[in-house]
């Protein structure tokens, strides 16, 4: 399986292809092919090293990503789908990449509640966009804590 990947942290010009085992999902995991990645913030600071305790022991390389989009492609043991999710279904997903290879990947396993369908109507370029900003703004509106009759403006 192909991936962008590093094996030194620092500036755009350390990621580079890489080739990896294509990943099984485990229990409570399922695969998804990946369609499209996001780029977003948090990926930029994994490359400059601001994470680099997440990787402690691990040998690199090491693959960025949160956001992506695909296509439901395995269901692992003891991974309960969301009603009406089969596989073959367009997803979108949330992958923490630390200790693990993230979404800048040709395949990703991870757990099923990081997995849901992608809106309806979304190629999987926006699709893989919606992620971390639906997650942002639903964590600002939970900040918020506006009571029944509050108004934002």
């Amino acid at each position: 399986m192909k991936a962008i990947g590093l094996n030194t942290y620092g500036g755009p010009e350390v990621l580079q292809v890489v080739d990896l085992p294509e990943p099984r999902p485990g229990t409570g995991e399922v695969r998804v092919r990946v369609r499209a990645a996001a780029v977003a913030p948090v990926d930029a600071l994994m490359r400059t090293g601001a994470f680099a305790a997440a990787h402690e022991g691990l040998e690199p390389p090491f693959v960025s990503g949160m956001e992506i989009s695909g296509v439901l492609d395995e269901v692992g043991p003891d991974a309960e789908l969301e009603p009406g999710l089969a596989v073959g279904d367009p997803v979108v997903a949330f992958v923490d990449f630390a200790g693990a290879h993230g979404g800048y990947s040709d395949v990703v396993a991870l757990p099923v509640a990081s997995v849901t369908r992608a809106p309806e109507g979304t190629s999987f370029l926006e699709a893989a966009s919606f992620v971390n900003n639906s997650l942002t703004a639903r964590n600002a509106w939970d900040a918020l804590a506006l009571k029944p009759g509050e108004t934002l403006r």
